[in-house]
């Protein structure tokens, strides 16, 4: 295994390659980078006249998802040396263990998918108002069009998946798109953009796409960058501090769309415990939706609100609820879910702290295997946002409706169980910040997960509509009686 990745630049069809310029950097893992020195490629990176955009507007959209559709092909693992290396440092530098990280790797051929695509983007933006001027109600004199844009990405790495989505996007809306890879994922948008190159590295989504990894927080790429001239939209995934850093270069003129790490719950009514199959069907759905991904993704809950009384017979089938929960951790397959490779240190002391707190908390399983914290009055646990390691906090409740004051938009995803309770809480919840509700119902875990994982086509993403957002909506507004004159002269 080799401990040295070299890391080319990606740089609108070209491969710069480390050389004498070379600099290194020390990843995670233990793993070091070499890559070309970003500070004197800058000018290979951006796009400093849009006009040159104009390659790519005119490729109509079908050929565009052709395009796509055909580097899918060729994104499968087994045959792709460049995804293997991608895997190879992804599996030292993330946070994914092996068979979650290969799961996640066999399934990019599908993000490709031509049907989806075309969906994705016939949905949201329109295929027509990406191909051409399309008239308003009102009449022609009036058009629309929705015209690509330079954008920059701050991708992260916690599921690699981050990567391919940005690519399919960027050349879905017909724009220029920079790639900041994120230290622990730093080769995956390189290795689909590699590839992409050796299928036609002339086509004009590879003309109109930059990757490049630095380090986070370097004032001067970012400086020299984040300028009206260069860039007109960012995307910023990942923690808040990069989130508040790339704000400090934010002028009048350049758009940011913030994707910082969200926090999700699960909801569980009162039936959850009237019944032992009803009792192992919740404790299936809460541990797929906390266990998948080993509780590294926005949409893992990490807190489980439960409607239940506090007195002593029913906090004793709370337990038991909690109880159910580790032990179906231990059944979810590799594919979603693993053990912990070591303990959240931590998350363990916080956790034996309150164990001592045995009139207010009862604490079943690990960081290692997974476990709960159950609370024995209504409040969540001080370190609730230290929870991690397939460790959830489960709080009684008298009523679900409570639950709204602790959700906001940082809430992304509410697993509810049973289904009877959603009518009842969708508004309030999304009135409240919510993203998403989702079911937890099932007897399968991997049913649950693609129940949780499959939408349809081009759905909002954390309340927003990325696609529309990406794409500058553009009038040619004209006077009636002059585009009278052109429809006669037709």
């Amino acid at each position: 295994m080799t401990d040295t990745y070299r890391i080319p630049i990606i740089a609108r069809g070209r491969i710069i390659e480390p050389g004498e310029d070379a600099v290194e950097y020390k990843g995670r893992g233990g793993a070091t980078f070499l890559t070309p020195d970003p500070h004197k490629h800058i000018h290979d990176l951006v796009l400093g006249n849009p006009v040159l955009l104009g390659d790519l507007q005119q490729t109509p959209i079908r050929d565009i998802i052709d395009f796509l559709a055909e580097a899918g092909k060729r994104l499968r693992f087994e045959d792709n040396p460049y995804l293997q290396e991608s895997f190879a440092l992804a599996l030292r530098a993330g946070g994914l263990a092996e068979p979650i990280l290969r799961g996640v790797y066999d399934d990019l051929p599908l993000m490709f998918d031509p049907v989806s695509m075309f969906a994705q983007i016939d949905g949201t933006i329109g295929a027509d108002y990406l191909d051409g001027w399309v008239p308003s109600p009102a009449g022609p004199h009036c058009r629309v069009r929705a015209v690509g844009t330079r954008q920059l990405h701050i991708t992260a790495g916690n599921v690699p998946v981050v990567a391919a989505l940005t690519i399919v996007r960027g050349a879905l809306t017909k724009s220029d798109v920079l790639i900041k890879s994120p230290s622990n994922d730093p080769l995956t948008a390189n290795a689909i953009m590699r590839t992409m190159l050796e299928l036609d590295a002339s086509h004009p989504v590879c003309k109109h796409v930059a990757v490049a990894y630095w380090k986070g927080g370097d004032e001067y790429m970012d400086s020299q960058i984040v300028r009206t001239t260069r860039i007109d939209k960012i995307t910023a995934w990942g923690g808040m501090s990069s989130v508040k850093h790339i704000q400090k270069f934010l002028t009048p003129g350049i758009d940011l769309t913030a994707l910082n790490p969200k926090f999700s719950v699960s909801v569980i009514g009162k039936e959850a415990l009237e019944s032992d199959a009803a009792m192992d069907e919740a404790a299936r759905g809460i541990a797929t939706i906390s266990g998948f991904y080993n509780q590294t993704a926005c949409v893992n809950s990490r807190l489980v609100y439960v409607e239940c009384k506090t007195d002593d017979a029913s906090l004793d089938r709370l337990a038991e609820l909690g109880r159910k929960v580790v032990a179906e951790y231990q059944n979810l397959p590799p594919i979603l879910s693993t053990p912990a490779d070591k303990p959240n240190k931590d998350l363990e002391a916080e956790m034996e702290a309150v164990a001592l707190e045995d009139d207010f908390y009862t604490v079943e399983g690990d960081t290692v295997n997974g476990g709960v914290v159950i609370s024995r009055f209504p409040d969540r646990v001080d370190f609730y946002d230290q929870l991690n390691n397939r460790v959830v906090n489960i709080v009684p409740v008298a009523d679900l409706l409570d639950v709204v004051k602790w959700c906001d938009d940082t809430t992304q995803t509410v697993g509810v169980y049973p289904e009877s309770l959603r009518d009842r809480l969708l508004d309030p919840f999304a009135l409240a910040g919510v993203q998403r509700l989702v079911s937890l119902k099932g007897h399968n875990a991997m049913d649950i997960y693609k129940s949780i994982h499959t939408m349809p086509p081009g759905m909002p993403h954390d309340g927003i509509e990325p696609l529309r957002r990406n794409v500058r909506w553009v009038i040619d507004h004209r006077p009636i009686e002059e585009t009278a004159l052109s429809i006669a002269a037709e």
